[in-house]
């Protein structure tokens, strides 16, 4: 049997998005290791974020996950370079989960955590650099 590549994509939705206990388990070690926090129980949620009207993007989340204390964690598994500037788009989808919070009637420190914990496979360095050439000239 050949091993997944978890660096792929579609395997990482695979092995830790399947609704099972051992799916589970893995979550609950990959987000204890790397958030350097005890995590109890996780609940993987639908990774489609909607739009609020017509002009905005709809991004697809790779992983949408909550945990017993309410806190929102999105995984993101990044292999190739793309045209957009990572940090802006992940800081946009930081800000469209923790937007998405229900708010009415209360207080901004009533807000819950949001992390978004991107796995990257490419060079932000370079990527950010051609993204400045192409601005400029």
């Amino acid at each position: 049997m050949r091993s997944a590549n978890l660096l792929n994509d579609f395997a990482f939705k695979y092995i830790f998005g399947e609704d099972c206990k051992e799916a589970n388990d893995a979550l609950k070690s990959l987000l204890t290791v790397f958030l350097e926090r005890n995590v109890n129980r996780v609940v993987v949620k639908n990774s489609e974020m909607v739009k609020d009207f017509s002009k905005m993007k709809s991004p697809r989340l790779d992983l949408l996950v909550d945990f017993d204390d309410c806190t929102t964690v999105d995984l993101e598994m990044q292999l190739r370079q793309t045209k957009d500037n990572l940090p802006i788009r992940f800081s946009y989808y930081l800000a469209r989960l923790h937007g998405s919070q229900q708010l009415e009637g209360k207080y901004y420190g009533e807000l819950k955590e949001t992390i978004v914990l991107v796995f990257f496979n490419v060079n932000l360095i370079d990527n950010d650099r051609k993204a400045c050439r192409n601005h400029i000239g």
